[in-house]
């Protein structure tokens, strides 16, 4: 089992059902946490209408990581700092 989801880059319209089933399958407590300027913002598609963000309204995010891209240890820091608190 998992006890999170990481998002890692935009959530476009073909994801966003898979992504609130994988979300649902998680039991609680649960985290998400957005990695990377894409996944928190949209990026460089934060006005194509193929993006979805209902998700990120509808969910409290825990967690956002900034970066383009991230390095893999700010997600460990992150993380570590997350749950250290």
């Amino acid at each position: 089992h998992a006890d999170g989801i990481i998002i890692t880059g935009p959530i476009t319209e073909n994801m966003a059902v898979a992504l609130e089933d994988a979300y649902l399958s998680i039991p609680d407590p649960k985290i998400i946490i957005l990695a990377g300027t894409c996944a928190i913002s949209g990026g460089l598609f934060q006005t194509s209408d193929t993006i979805k963000r209902d998700f990120l309204d509808k969910h409290e995010i825990d967690l956002y990581i900034p970066g383009c891209p991230v390095h893999p240890l700010t997600i460990i820091n992150g993380i570590l700092n997350y749950i250290g608190n």
